[in-house]
């Protein structure tokens, strides 16, 4: 899913974060999904929450201070829930930094669960998968999981370090995406098996960039994802100037994408017409009126 955004600049920090945390400027940023569900990161430095498809909207009850790590469906409750981190903001026990878990249109505050080791998750996007969610940041030898169950964070071995990668899903497999600069090549990794944490290497891409660069202009080496397509095969979606390019596992072009300013998330968006009964009781809840008119 493409977004209007840009993280050339920095926009003015939430209240209560520490100097060095920004929020992209632009007027959203995705930051999470579940079940048809966006999160955003607002350019007034709040969050909100919308449906595309019933385009049902409403902020979010996130306090300041605190940022948002995921959005999960918990298992067996069916509750909605954020998963949050809040800053340290001072010696005092009250104060010490955290990460929390909000339970959508309960009314009640975020509910606190230690784990103040969360905070290098903090701005960083999750992945959800087989109800966990994921984080790997570059040249890290793990994989944080956030079971949504129980609640608790575990870590998992990843198949390879390096300085970008991506986390995906294919034929119900966890992926990971690591793209080799110098080389201009994206190796594939997959869970063969996902509880013992066995992984394997499945694919091997060399990217045309010389070419796609001559043609389409300078390649943005932080601009590249991988997804999966409704009929089982992977695309690249890559960065060059103003156009984003889908390529295929066999580097050739499958189709471009010309719009100034464009970006894109790692989400999957999945319509779903369900309306969820937590909604009305969010502040600011509207349907069918601002921002989709």
């Amino acid at each position: 899913m493409a977004e209007a955004a840009s993280a050339e600049e920095a926009a003015p920090l939430h209240p209560g974060l520490p100097d060095e945390i920004f929020i992209w400027e632009g007027p959203f940023r995705a930051i999470a999904s579940c079940d048809g569900l966006l999160v955003f990161a607002m350019s007034d430095c709040r969050f909100s929450l919308c449906n595309p498809a019933t385009r049902q909207y409403a902020r979010l009850p996130v306090p300041p201070g605190f940022v948002p790590l995921g959005m999960y469906s918990r298992s067996p409750t069916g509750e909605y829930r954020l998963l949050l981190y809040k800053f340290s903001t001072g010696p005092a026990p009250d104060a010490q930094g955290g990460s929390y878990v909000l339970v959508l249109g309960s009314g009640q505050p975020p509910r606190s669960i230690g784990c103040p080791d969360a905070r290098e998750l903090a701005f960083s996007l999750s992945f959800l998968f087989r109800g966990g969610l994921h984080w790997h940041k570059e040249q890290n030898e793990r994989i944080v999981v956030f079971d949504t169950t129980t609640e608790l964070f575990r870590h998992m071995r990843v198949p390879v370090v390096s300085r970008c990668t991506n986390l995906f899903e294919m034929d119900g497999m966890l992926g990971v995406s690591s793209f080799n600069y110098a080389a201009a090549t994206i190796d594939i990794w997959m869970a063969q098996d996902y509880t013992s944490e066995v992984w394997c290497n499945k694919y091997h891409i060399e990217l045309p960039v010389a070419k796609l660069t001559t043609r389409f202009g300078r390649f943005n080496t932080h601009g590249f994802g991988v997804v999966a397509s409704s009929d089982g095969h992977l695309l690249m979606l890559l960065k060059f100037s103003d156009w984003l390019l889908q390529v295929d596992m066999d580097g050739k072009l499958v189709a471009s994408f010309h719009c100034k300013g464009l970006a894109y998330t790692r989400f999957w968006l999945k319509q779903t017409l369900v309306s969820h009964t937590f909604f009305p009781a969010l502040e600011r809840y509207v349907v069918n009126a601002k921002p989709f008119i």
